[in-house]
C-alpha cells in the first residue's frame, strides 16, 4: 500500500468507524430484533389493515409536507437570490433562527400561538412539519439558483422573454436540482417525524408508523413487532426516495437535472 493509500485509509477510518458504530450496527440490529420470531412480525404488520392504513397516513403526509414546502419556500428562495448582501444576512438570520431552538421547543411554542381548535389534530402537524422544513429546502433551492449564470436570463430577456417566461422556461427548470434535492431531505425527515404527531396529533398522530413503533417498544413492549414497524419506515422511505429520483431523472427536465447532480 503506498503512502497516499494509507493516508487516505488513515483519513476514511474515523468516519467509517463513528457511521459504523452509530448507523450501521443499530440497523443492523433492528433488523435482528424484526426476524426474532421469524416472518410473524411482518404478516402481523401487512395481514392488519390498520398497519397498512398507517403506512399510507405516514407516507401520504410526507408526500404532502414536501409539496406544500416546495411551493412556501420557493419564493423566499427567489427572494434570497435576487437580494442584496445587507438583505441577504439578515434573511439567512431569519431563515437559520428555527435551528437555534429543539424541536421540541418549536412544537410547544407553537401550541402555545395555535387556537385550540388548530392545537391538536392534522392540521397542526402539517403546519408544524412545514414549519420544520422549510429551512432545508430554501437553502437547497438558493445554492442551486447560485448557480445560474447572470448572463443565461440576460440572453433571455434580450430574446424578447417575459419576466414570467424567464422564471418558467429558465429560473425554474435550470433550479429543479434544489428542488429535487430539498425533496428528498424533507420528505425523509417527514416520514421519520416522531416529536411533532405524538404531541400534536392527536388520535391521527398516533397512526403514525414513527409513533406506532414507539407505543410497541415502549408500552407493549414488544420489540420484535416494534423492530419490524421501523424496517418496513426505511424500507418505505428507500424505495420511494429511489423511485422519486428515478422518475423525476427520466422527466422531461431530466437532462438539466442529472448535470445538476453531477450525472
Amino acid at each position: 500500500m503506498t503512502t497516499r493509500r494509507r493516508a487516505l485509509a488513515a483519513y476514511l477510518f474515523p468516519p467509517l468507524a463513528v457511521a459504523a458504530a452509530f448507523f450501521v450496527i443499530p440497523l443492523a440490529e433492528l433488523a435482528r430484533q424484526s426476524f426474532s420470531g421469524g416472518l410473524a412480525s411482518y404478516a402481523r404488520f401487512f395481514g392488519d389493515s390498520y398497519y397498512l392504513s398507517a403506512l399510507v397516513i405516514t407516507l401520504g403526509n410526507a408526500v404532502l409536507v414536501t409539496m406544500v414546502t416546495i411551493v412556501v419556500s420557493y419564493p423566499l428562495a427567489f427572494t434570497y437570490w435576487q437580494a442584496g448582501p445587507r438583505r441577504r444576512s439578515l434573511l439567512v438570520i431569519l431563515l437559520l433562527s428555527p435551528f437555534y431552538a429543539n424541536v421540541v421547543v418549536k412544537v410547544f411554542g407553537w401550541m402555545v400561538l395555535l387556537p385550540a381548535g388548530l392545537r391538536e389534530g392534522y392540521w397542526a402537524i402539517l403546519l408544524i412539519d412545514v414549519h420544520r422544513a422549510m429551512p432545508f429546502m430554501v437553502l437547497m433551492l438558493a445554492a442551486a439558483l447560485a448557480r445560474i449564470e447572470p448572463e443565461v436570463m440576460e440572453s433571455a430577456r434580450m430574446c424578447g422573454a417575459s419576466p414570467s417566461r424567464v422564471i418558467r422556461t429558465v429560473v425554474l427548470p435550470l433550479s429543479m436540482p434544489g428542488v429535487v434535492g430539498g425533496g428528498i431531505l424533507v420528505f425523509s425527515l417527514t416520514l421519520a417525524s416522531f416529536i411533532v404527531p405524538l404531541l400534536v396529533g392527536g388520535a391521527v398522530g398516533g397512526r403514525f408508523l414513527a409513533v406506532l413503533m414507539y407505543h410497541q417498544i415502549t408500552i407493549a413492549q414488544d420489540w420484535g413487532f416494534g423492530a419490524a414497524i421501523g424496517v418496513v419506515l426505511l424500507a418505505t422511505a428507500s424505495l420511494a426516495i429511489a423511485v422519486g429520483n428515478r422518475v423525476v431523472r427520466g422527466a422531461r427536465l431530466g437532462r438539466v437535472m442529472g448535470d445538476g447532480f453531477g450525472g
